[in-house]
């Protein structure tokens, strides 16, 4: 079986998700991912960014060949890889996105280089409208990564949605990250220091972890409203090089109600300051359907049917008598294959067959349209905010727009 090169572009490897960018491409070659009828579709990464210390130590440890520290050089030398495809990943963080894409872009061939990004697409709506709109005005084959659709718990609740019939759900995210002052070192620097400013990221959980919106709109279709509350609970916390203090000033807690065309009302909580107590690790989310319930997290599921427990009968709760309910719930097996190398196995095929991808730059923009609605709400203290007066492409801001970010209108609960 023949194999076609594909040169992918890198851009930010030094970071956490341009690493996990770079093991996903090397597991898709290795493995064989991407096939194009009888041929393998074989990326081939090369590296870029800044730092050519970090750059070449990581290219060194992750068993990458190819490293640039200039942009143009790199994408010179893709295009000698092959012609007639390219692929720019840009992995940067949110905060700089708009900026760098906006630059990078114009040094791109459109008829021969796809356009893969991180999420979110922006800091804000704005900001994502200027990269979709220079995407398609000129003409890119574009893609956005929403790896969590891709985990096999999600895979399976999706599939096994139609048969519970679901009436409403629940979702929980976070995990406890430590403010870095105890000086347990397990529990300091679990997130980038831009987490907790407004100036460096544009915005707090809502925004990095818009998730919670393809997520709930992947299961259950198009949100009629929503509605947010948000809260500033560790104000400072240690910065990784564990000496600076960070005034925090963006929520690391929010609360959505998301009420779906079909009825299904979805209410969430994500935060930073959470103690994990679920089998299914930060993630869990509970599906109520008429005929059984799904509960699970990325990596694992578990269901039970109509019925499938026992009654819960006054009589018997009275007097002590125990019910082990845990005990009444099926697990399902799942295969594990990395999400990220998964889902970007896919849209390494669409850029060869030319096909539009369903997870492109547009519906991106659109989540960051709703995330907009969220910090609207949460400005107001939970008001409701109806679809009707969402962001969404190719609607741009009116001239003078500022984005929503709670600046000073945080409650901390301290």
């Amino acid at each position: 079986m023949s194999s076609i090169p594909l040169p992918v572009l890198i851009h930010g490897v030094t970071g956490r998700m341009g690493q996990i960018a770079l093991k996903a491409l090397q597991q898709i070659g290795r493995e064989g991912w991407s096939r194009l009828g009888d041929e393998i579709i074989q990326p081939v990464p090369i590296a870029v960014a800044r730092n050519a210390q970090k750059l070449e130590k990581v290219a060194r440890e992750k068993g990458c060949e190819r490293f640039y520290t200039d942009l143009d050089q790199a994408y010179e030398q893709a295009r000698k890889i092959n012609p007639q495809h390219q692929l720019y990943h840009n992995t940067l963080s949110t905060g700089i996105r708009k900026e760098q894409m906006l630059a990078v872009l114009p040094s791109l061939d459109p008829k021969t280089t796809a356009v893969y990004m991180e999420k979110p697409l922006a800091a804000n709506y704005a900001d994502g409208y200027a990269i979709v709109d220079a995407l398609e005005k000129k003409g890119f084959h574009h893609g956005v990564v929403h790896h969590m659709l891709a985990t096999p718990g999600l895979l399976k609740a999706r599939e096994l949605m139609p048969k519970i019939k679901p009436l409403h759900c629940q979702m929980l995210f976070g995990y406890e990250v430590g403010a870095g002052f105890s000086g347990n070192k397990e529990f300091s620097g679990q997130r980038p220091d831009f987490n907790w400013t407004l100036k460096e990221a544009g915005g707090g959980i809502i925004l990095d972890m818009c998730h919670e919106g393809y997520l709930s709109n992947a299961l259950f279709g198009a949100t009629r409203r929503l509605s947010a509350v948000a809260r500033l609970l560790v104000p400072k916390r240690m910065s990784t090089d564990g000496r600076t203090v960070i005034d925090c000033d963006v929520e690391d807690y929010a609360a959505f109600r998301r009420e779906h065309e079909n009825g299904v009302v979805n209410t969430s909580i994500w935060t930073w300051f959470r103690r994990v107590n679920s089998e299914f690790g930060p993630l869990e989310i509970t599906v109520e359907g008429e005929n059984g319930t799904l509960v699970f997290g990325l990596y694992g599921l578990k269901v039970q049917w109509k019925e499938g427990a026992p009654a819960n009968r006054w009589e018997r709760s009275v007097i002590g008598e125990k019910t082990e309910w845990r005990d009444y719930w099926q697990y399902v097996d799942l295969t594990y294959r990395d999400p990220f190398a998964l889902e970007l196995s896919e849209y390494l095929l669409t850029v060869f067959t030319g096909e539009t991808y369903a997870k492109n730059a547009i519906p991106a923009l659109n989540i960051l349209g709703e995330v907009e609605a969220l910090y609207e709400s949460a400005a107001k203290e939970g008001a409701v905010i109806p679809s009707d007066q969402f962001l969404r492409y190719p609607k741009a801001v009116a001239k003078g727009w500022q984005p929503e970010r709670l600046q000073g209108k945080l409650t901390s609960v301290k």
